[in-house]
């Protein structure tokens, strides 16, 4: 099955007797019991799960001939075609770290004593068969936030290298777009003075929204 250059495979076989993949021609043969005028022959059309292939319409047509065995060559009786149609629903997983199917849909980033210039990493993949966009929000809107008060302490978050701005929310900026399956860089940068940050703890939270396009 086609949808442009993406393929789809699909197989025909009798009822019950899947599993023959890679052949295009599949015989079935019967006869019409005397004193009837027809028959009802089956056949299953089953699609092989774990194919990896884009989301989209698909779509195949099969030929079904009808031969008479009266003969030692076997005559065309009649030839009817069916369409197939297959639609492929987007999906998009996504974890932290180097598996994107890993289901770590949350990572703690711990700083220890803040200091000026103090960076942390973390990875996150994603595997996707259609195209999606990256977004990112902050709770606090690009700060660190004291857990009593409202004094705060800048920081700088880098996605693959590329500075983000957290300032607006929700967020309206594509960080990335993407069509294929990708593995990712986050940096966390600590920019402020913490010499003369007020004692005590400090946090963000930072969601990725990632959607399909």
């Amino acid at each position: 099955m086609y949808n442009g250059q993406e393929v789809l495979e699909f197989e025909v076989s009798p009822p019950g007797r899947s599993g023959a993949l890679g052949n295009n021609i599949v015989e079935l043969s019967g006869n019409i019991a005397r004193g009837q005028f027809q028959r009802t022959v089956p056949f299953e059309v089953q699609i092989p799960s774990r194919q990896k292939t884009l989301a989209g319409r698909y779509t195949a047509r099969l030929e079904v001939s009808l031969y008479s065995d009266a003969s030692s060559v076997g005559e065309l009786a009649d030839r009817q075609y069916m369409e197939l149609v297959v639609d492929v629903l987007p999906r998009i997983d996504a974890s932290f770290g180097t598996d994107p199917v890993a289901h770590q849909k949350s990572q703690t980033l711990d700083f220890g004593t803040l200091r000026q210039g103090q960076k942390s990493s973390l990875d996150f993949s994603v595997t996707a068969n259609t195209g999606y966009s990256i977004k990112m929000v902050s709770d606090n809107r690009g700060v660190l936030r004291h857990e009593f008060t409202q004094s705060s302490i800048d920081y700088d978050v880098f996605l693959d290298g590329n500075v983000v701005s957290l300032e607006g929310s929700p967020p309206n900026d594509v960080l990335l777009s993407a069509v294929t399956n990708s593995h990712h860089r986050m940096d966390l940068l600590i920019t402020g003075n913490t010499e003369t940050g007020l004692a005590g703890h400090y946090s963000d939270r930072l969601t990725l929204v990632i959607s399909a396009d």
